[in-house]
Protein backbone atom coordinates (compact mmCIF):
# COMPACT_ATOMS: atom_id res chain seq x y z
CA UNK A 1 0.00 0.00 0.00
CA UNK A 2 2.73 1.96 0.33
CA UNK A 3 3.70 2.35 -3.28
CA UNK A 4 -0.23 3.48 -3.50
CA UNK A 5 0.54 6.62 -1.34
CA UNK A 6 3.58 7.48 -3.09
CA UNK A 7 1.44 7.69 -6.38
CA UNK A 8 -1.36 9.68 -4.37
CA UNK A 9 1.43 11.85 -3.92
CA UNK A 10 2.92 12.00 -7.29
CA UNK A 11 -0.30 12.99 -8.21
CA UNK A 12 -1.26 15.51 -6.40
CA UNK A 13 1.87 17.38 -6.55
CA UNK A 14 1.35 16.89 -10.55
CA UNK A 15 -2.40 18.72 -9.93
CA UNK A 16 -1.05 21.39 -7.43
CA UNK A 17 1.60 22.44 -9.80
CA UNK A 18 -1.04 24.18 -12.07
CA UNK A 19 -2.23 27.46 -10.71
CA UNK A 20 -5.57 27.14 -12.61
CA UNK A 21 -6.31 24.08 -10.56
CA UNK A 22 -4.78 25.27 -7.03
CA UNK A 23 -7.27 28.42 -7.86
CA UNK A 24 -10.49 25.70 -8.75
CA UNK A 25 -9.43 23.68 -5.18
CA UNK A 26 -9.15 26.78 -3.05
CA UNK A 27 -12.73 28.41 -4.07
CA UNK A 28 -14.58 25.03 -3.15
CA UNK A 29 -12.65 24.19 -0.21
CA UNK A 30 -15.08 25.98 2.06
CA UNK A 31 -18.33 25.76 0.07
CA UNK A 32 -19.36 23.50 -3.33
CA UNK A 33 -19.28 25.82 -6.60
CA UNK A 34 -20.94 24.65 -9.86
CA UNK A 35 -18.40 24.76 -12.83
CA UNK A 36 -19.60 27.82 -13.98
CA UNK A 37 -18.98 29.84 -11.15
CA UNK A 38 -15.52 28.58 -10.81
CA UNK A 39 -15.16 30.11 -14.13
CA UNK A 40 -16.20 33.09 -13.78
CA UNK A 41 -14.37 33.18 -10.08
CA UNK A 42 -10.97 31.55 -11.42
CA UNK A 43 -11.07 33.40 -14.76
CA UNK A 44 -10.72 30.32 -16.56
CA UNK A 45 -12.72 28.85 -19.70
CA UNK A 46 -15.29 26.01 -19.35
CA UNK A 47 -13.41 23.44 -21.32
CA UNK A 48 -10.22 23.89 -19.01
CA UNK A 49 -12.84 24.29 -16.14
CA UNK A 50 -14.32 20.82 -16.95
CA UNK A 51 -11.39 19.11 -18.37
CA UNK A 52 -9.46 20.02 -15.09
CA UNK A 53 -12.71 19.05 -12.98
CA UNK A 54 -12.62 15.54 -14.54
CA UNK A 55 -9.43 14.84 -14.13
CA UNK A 56 -9.80 15.82 -9.47
CA UNK A 57 -13.22 14.35 -9.73
CA UNK A 58 -11.26 10.96 -11.38
CA UNK A 59 -9.10 10.69 -8.86
CA UNK A 60 -11.17 11.17 -5.72
CA UNK A 61 -10.26 15.24 -5.22
CA UNK A 62 -13.54 16.71 -5.01
CA UNK A 63 -16.72 15.02 -5.38
CA UNK A 64 -20.16 15.99 -6.91
CA UNK A 65 -23.45 16.93 -5.05
CA UNK A 66 -26.49 17.56 -7.01
CA UNK A 67 -29.31 20.07 -5.83
CA UNK A 68 -32.27 21.50 -7.84
CA UNK A 69 -31.27 25.26 -8.28
CA UNK A 70 -34.67 27.74 -7.93
CA UNK A 71 -35.99 27.40 -11.45
CA UNK A 72 -36.64 22.95 -10.90
CA UNK A 73 -33.39 22.28 -12.83
CA UNK A 74 -30.65 19.54 -11.49
CA UNK A 75 -27.64 21.52 -10.96
CA UNK A 76 -23.85 19.44 -10.33
CA UNK A 77 -21.89 21.52 -7.08
CA UNK A 78 -18.43 20.60 -6.32
CA UNK A 79 -16.58 20.39 -3.21
CA UNK A 80 -12.82 20.06 -2.28
CA UNK A 81 -12.14 16.79 -0.30
CA UNK A 82 -8.26 17.12 0.71
CA UNK A 83 -7.17 20.27 2.98
CA UNK A 84 -4.49 21.75 0.97
CA UNK A 85 -1.16 22.38 1.56
CA UNK A 86 -0.03 25.78 1.45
Amino acid sequence: MEGNSDITGALLEDLLSDEATRRILESIRAEPKSTSQLCVECSIPTSTAYRKMQKLYDHGFIRKIGKINESGKRESLYKCNIDLVR
